[in-house]
C-alpha cells in the first residue's frame, strides 16, 4: 500500500473517532471465509466497511478504535493507542496454500495502523478492557452476525461478555455512521472510481466493436470481463448482465446463455472494480448493427431521459425529485409510443428507480434500516451516483404493440455531484445512436 492510500485509511478513522468521541470503542469485523461446497471456499470479499478504514483485505481480522487512547502492554513496554488492529497468524503451510498473510509485526509499517495484535487474542483482549470508562461501543452490526469460521468462536466469547450484567454500555451500529461518511467522496475515492469507469469504458468499446448476431451472450461476458482484468481491474464490480432480446426485460438476467440473434438488442449491464471501488454502466447495443425502427424509437426516448435526468444532478436537489422527474418523463415517453393513454396508466411499466450511490459497493453504503432510502437523499458535492433510466416490454404484455414487444432499453451513466453540477465520469462510453450503428 503506497503512501496516499495509507493516509486516506488514516483519515478514514482519525474522522470516524471524531464523530463518535471520547469514552467510547468501535469494533469493526473483516469478513470471514465462507464455504460455498464441501471443502472449497467462495472467492473472498471484504467487509467494505472494515476496507474503508484499514484498506487490509484479509479474513479473520478486527479493528478495534479507542478514541480516547487505551494504555496497553506489548513487548512488555506499556503505551497508549488509538487503533488495534487484530490478524492472523504468520503460518508457514497456510500460507503454502493461500498466500502471504501481513502478520501482527508488519501492521504499522503495511497499514500505517498503530498496532498489530494476533486475533487469538481477542477473547483476553475483551476481558480485560472492554468496560473500562466506556459509555458507547460500536460495532458493525450487520457484518457482525455475518461471520463464520475462526472469527465465529471469537464472536460468541464476545457475544458470551455482553451478556454480563456489569456491562452498562449502550451499543451502537457503526455502520449507520460508516455510511454517512461513505456517501461524500475524497479525492482518492474518486480517482478509484473515475480508473474503474475507464477501464469498463475501454472494455464496452471493444465489446461494441467486436458484437454480432451468432455470439453466445456468455461469449460476449466473456470478452467483456477479459478486458476489465487485462487492463488492470481488480474484479468485477457485480455480475455481469448480458441480456440479449426479451432477456432485457428481467432487470437482473445473469444466466448468459441463450445465442444473440439478428436484430436483437443486447442489455449489457456491467461494470470493473478498481482497487475495490467500483464502476456501473448500463448500454444497449444492436447486435445487427443497426437499430430496426421500433427498437430506435424506444431507445431514443430513454436516451433523452438519461441526459435530461444527469442535467437534474446537482448539490441541494433531493434524490426523490430526480426519480419523480424520470418517472414523469418515462410516462409521457409511454403516452408518445401510444402504449398508454394517460400518464396515471405508466406504473406498471416503471419497473426501478433512477439511481443509487456508487464506490466501495455497487449500491453504495446507505444506513437502511434508520428511515433513510436513497430518495430521501440530498445531492452534495463528493457524492457519486448513477443515473439509469429504463424502459421495457416484455413479450407478452398486454396493450404493448407487437413491433414494440420484446424491447428492453437501459442506459445508465456514472455522475459525480460538483460544487457547481455535476460531472459525468461515464461520458466517453457510447450512447448516441449514430455511434452505435455500423455502417
Amino acid at each position: 500500500m503506497d503512501k496516499k492510500q495509507k493516509e486516506f485509511h488514516k483519515s478514514r478513522r482519525e474522522k470516524f473517532m471524531q464523530i463518535i468521541g471520547k469514552e467510547t470503542m468501535a469494533i469493526i469485523f473483516s469478513n470471514s471465509l465462507r464455504t460455498s461446497s464441501f471443502d472449497a471456499d467462495y472467492h473472498f470479499k471484504q467487509n467494505k466497511n472494515f476496507y474503508y478504514l484499514t484498506g487490509f483485505n484479509e479474513p479473520n481480522s478486527v479493528l478495534i478504535l479507542i478514541p480516547g487512547g487505551l494504555k496497553v502492554k506489548q513487548n512488555g513496554k506499556e503505551k497508549i493507542v488509538r487503533e488495534i488492529l487484530f490478524v492472523q497468524e504468520k503460518d508457514e503451510k497456510m500460507e503454502t496454500w493461500n498466500g502471504k498473510r501481513l502478520g501482527e509485526k508488519n501492521v504499522n509499517s503495511g497499514l500505517g495502523i498503530e498496532m498489530g495484535v494476533l486475533n487469538s487474542s481477542l477473547p483476553e483482549f475483551f476481558q480485560k478492557y472492554l468496560t473500562r470508562r466506556i459509555k458507547n461501543l460500536y460495532i458493525d452490526v450487520v457484518e457482525m452476525f455475518d461471520i463464520s469460521g475462526e472469527l465465529k468462536e471469537y464472536m460468541t466469547s464476545f457475544m458470551n461478555m455482553l451478556r454480563v450484567d456489569a456491562f452498562h454500555f449502550q451499543i451502537i451500529d457503526a455502520a449507520h455512521i460508516l455510511g454517512k461518511m461513505r456517501k461524500v467522496k475524497t479525492e482518492f475515492e474518486i480517482e478509484q472510481i473515475q480508473k474503474a469507469v475507464d477501464i469498463t469504458a475501454e472494455s464496452f468499446e471493444e465489446l461494441r466493436q467486436n458484437l454480432k448476431p451468432g455470439m453466445f451472450e456468455y461469449q460476449a461476458q466473456a470478452l467483456l470481463e477479459f478486458n476489465y482484468k487485462n487492463r488492470g481491474a481488480t474484479d468485477n464490480a457485480y455480475g455481469t448482465i448480458m441480456a440479449s432480446g426479451n432477456n432485457a426485460n428481467t432487470l437482473h438476467y445473469e444466466t448468459n446463455r441463450d445465442k444473440i440473434k439478428e436484430n436483437d438488442l443486447v442489455l449489457i449491464d456491467s461494470a470493473a472494480e478498481y482497487n475495490y471501488y467500483c464502476a456501473d454502466i448500463t448500454r444497449t447495443y444492436p447486435a445487427s448493427g443497426k437499430f430496426t425502427q421500433a427498437q430506435r424509437e424506444v431507445y431514443e426516448k430513454v436516451l433523452v431521459i438519461n441526459k435530461l435526468c444527469i442535467k437534474k444532478v446537482k448539490p441541494g436537489v433531493r434524490f426523490s425529485a430526480i426519480r419523480k422527474f424520470c418517472d414523469d418523463l418515462i410516462a409521457a415517453a409511454l403516452v408518445d409510443l401510444k402504449i398508454i393513454r394517460k400518464k396515471e396508466e405508466a406504473g406498471r411499466f416503471i419497473l426501478h428507480g433512477v439511481g443509487h450511490h456508487l464506490g466501495l459497493d455497487t449500491h453504495d453504503a446507505v444506513p437502511y434500516g434508520y428511515g433513510e432510502t436513497f430518495d430521501n437523499d440530498t445531492l452534495r458535492p463528493g457524492m457519486v451516483v448513477t443515473i439509469e433510466p429504463g424502459i421495457y416490454f416484455k413479450k407478452g404484455m398486454k396493450s404493448v404493440p407487437a413491433k414494440y414487444q420484446g424491447i428492453g432499453v437501459r442506459i445508465e451513466d456514472d455522475i459525480l455531484v460538483t460544487k457547481t453540477g455535476n460531472i459525468n465520469l461515464s461520458e466517453v462510453i457510447k450512447k448516441e445512436v449514430k455511434d452505435l450503428e455500423k455502417n
